[in-house]
């Protein structure tokens, strides 16, 4: 994988530590998966994300699978956004990204203190108790009540790893298709050399 991607590949196992994988999740040796199997499993985990956590976005299940793809290849929101063909779609992006369990670094230092955060949030104060004591919007608040609910899904549940696993088959697949053409080419050089010389 890119250096981007092992360092996405990192933050998620550091936010997903405790994650327990059961064996139907594990790698499976010696099924290397095409480029549409690679789709149709991503499509298959997003529709059971959200059909489990009630994700609801204008994104079809087909668009929040390409965020997925995306994300791993090191696309900002933005950049997801214009790939998906408009621009303006860069907030929707960034919350369906968060509903799949996608962290940036960013996402994970709030403006405020996270520890009095969640001692008022097990307290069951009000947003808007909350936005006061920690002196932030209660658009905030509700924004990483959010990513903090997500967080901690994502260490229960595991999609992330079952994400990184599929597209592992893909950057595989991509690198044999990579050898194998640069092989093909170097065939063609050298049998071309070689009739010359004959």
């Amino acid at each position: 994988m890119s250096d981007r991607t092992d360092q996405l590949r990192d933050l998620v196992l550091k936010i997903g530590a405790t994650t327990k994988v059961v064996e139907k999740q594990a790698t499976r040796h010696g099924s290397l998966r095409g480029s549409g199997e690679i789709e149709q499993a991503l499509l298959g985990v997003v529709r059971e994300m959200i059909k489990q956590y009630n994700i609801q976005t204008k994104l079809t299940p087909e668009q929040l699978s390409s965020v997925v793809r995306l994300f791993y290849k090191g696309l900002s929101d933005t950049e997801i956004a214009e790939q998906l063909g408009d621009r303006a779609l860069n907030k929707t992006v960034s919350r369906a990204r968060i509903k799949l369990h996608l962290f940036r670094e960013t996402d994970l230092k709030p403006p405020f203190d996270k520890d009095e955060f969640i001692r008022l949030a097990e307290a069951n104060r009000s947003v808007k108790d909350m936005a006061e004591a920690l002196r932030v919007a209660p658009s905030t608040i509700s924004e990483y009540r959010n990513i903090f609910d997500s967080q901690k899904a994502s260490e229960r549940d595991g999609y992330t790893k079952r994400f990184l696993e599929i597209l592992s088959d893909q950057d595989v697949s991509e690198r044999m298709v990579t050898v194998h053409t640069e092989d093909g080419l170097q065939d063609t050089i050298d049998t071309d050399y070689e009739a010359a010389e004959a």
